[in-house]
């Protein structure tokens, strides 16, 4: 695998190169900004490119500019965002750059203590996946807003979406609950029922990613 990192401090930017170099992973380049990081992509083609969010000050979403510009240039190379101040704002704007989001993540820089599941991360990316931080998804579970359209979902199918949200496949989500993967699958069927989402039998089904829909609405369902 062929990562590129884009990261503006010199400390996270050696560690996570030094870290995935003794996983296996090659460090095609780095980049401490915008340009640079269009540069340095366009000229080493990476399977992944890892962008700090803030890359100019505390308060800046430069990291989501360079995510945003790099799908619409090089929409091949998967895209996983990181940030110490973990936004569902920022979660739900990485998902909507596509039709049908796709090879996307966003994770917490603590991550970087865990390089099993960071690497993991990057695979599932790589593979077409959609990662996002459990604690994005357990931030969300403890809101409340009005006219909540997840309010229709029972405690179970709010478990199961939850999981679902983080990138957990049905098997995955079957053996964390320790429940059949029928029941599973019954409860997604329930979900995308009630959140007014495709249909089995429509045509579009078979063209969109009903669970990263159904993760499209439990983010808009609990950060406004």
């Amino acid at each position: 695998m062929r990562v590129v990192i884009v990261e503006n401090q010199g400390f996270y930017l050696d560690l996570l190169t030094d870290a995935l170099r003794g996983r296996g992973i090659e460090v095609a380049g780095r980049a401490a900004n915008r340009s640079e990081a269009l540069r340095v992509i366009d000229e080493t083609a990476p399977d992944l490119a890892v962008c700090d969010i803030r890359l100019t000050d505390a308060s800046d979403d430069e990291g989501l500019r360079v995510a945003e510009l790099v799908r619409a240039q090089y929409p091949d190379v998967a895209l996983l965002a990181l940030s110490a101040h973990l936004e569902p704002a920022y979660a739900e704007r990485l998902l909507i750059m596509d039709t049908v989001p796709r090879a996307v993540g966003y994770l917490g820089k603590e991550r970087l203590g865990d390089l099993d599941e960071l690497v993991q991360a990057f695979h599932r990316i790589t593979r077409g996946e959609v990662v996002i931080d459990p604690y994005i998804i357990s931030q969300l579970m403890a809101r409340r807003r009005t006219d909540n359209p997840l309010d229709r979902l029972t405690h179970a199918e709010r478990r199961v979406l939850a999981l679902a949200a983080e990138g957990y496949s049905n098997l995955g989500i079957a053996q964390k609950l320790n429940s059949k993967i029928s029941t599973v699958e019954h409860h997604l069927s329930a979900i995308t029922d009630k959140l007014g989402l495709a249909q089995a039998d429509e045509p579009s089904r078979r063209q969109v990613n009903v669970r990263v829909l159904a993760t499209l609405a439990y983010l808009r369902g609990n950060h406004g």
